[in-house]
């Protein structure tokens, strides 16, 4: 049995016209500027990225451009955690 959250985050969209509740931060996020076909075409890319690794030299380059993309998100990520801690 799952405990609810005394203080549940919801999401309202279409100017107020839809309500939905969010399981944490980054599912309100994700909701919010509705980003699940960002997030669902990322997905989609590294699945095909990590199909097609069939050496080394293959497998490092796609890890650097992972790291690379990562290293861009990381910091936005931080200010934002830090301004809503």
């Amino acid at each position: 049995m799952t405990k609810k959250s005394k203080n549940p985050l919801y999401v309202v969209t279409n100017n107020g016209a839809q309500v939905e509740q969010a399981k944490d931060l980054l599912d309100l996020l994700i909701k919010k500027f509705n980003l699940a076909p960002v997030i669902e075409i990322l997905k989609v890319f590294l699945k095909m990225l990590s199909e097609n690794v069939k050496s080394y030299a293959m497998f490092v380059e796609v890890k650097n451009l992972i790291d690379k993309y990562l290293a861009m998100i990381m910091p936005l990520l931080q200010t934002f955690m830090a301004k809503t801690a």
